[in-house]
């Protein structure tokens, strides 16, 4: 998301560092929206900065939790409460051992 939209002020590093929430549309067991971690790194680019669009590969802390996703699904990225950006999922690959 841009800046004005409630995204990121700052670009990020692509390498994996960063490990933002997701909404990937799970609930507890009281019907709270529930957000997992993954890993975020950007494809091509040693950065992203706010508003930029790039592809990106998510690792999962709990890949369990994301099986349901499939191509096409959209999930909200999280640092903190507001909504900073959006992912479109255009592959899903099973957890590598």
């Amino acid at each position: 998301m841009r800046t004005e939209e409630g995204g990121r002020r700052s670009a990020f590093y692509g390498d994996g560092r960063l490990r933002p929430l997701w909404d990937i549309g799970s609930r507890t067991a009281d019907g709270q929206r529930e957000l997992n971690i993954a890993a975020l790194w950007v494809e091509f680019a040693p950065q992203l900065g706010p508003g930029q669009t790039a592809d990106v590969r998510l690792a999962p802390l709990h890949p369990e939790h994301w099986r349901h996703l499939k191509t096409g699904d959209v999930i909200t990225m999280h640092e903190g409460r507001p909504a900073v950006g959006t992912a479109t999922v255009i592959e899903v690959l099973p957890p590598r051992i």
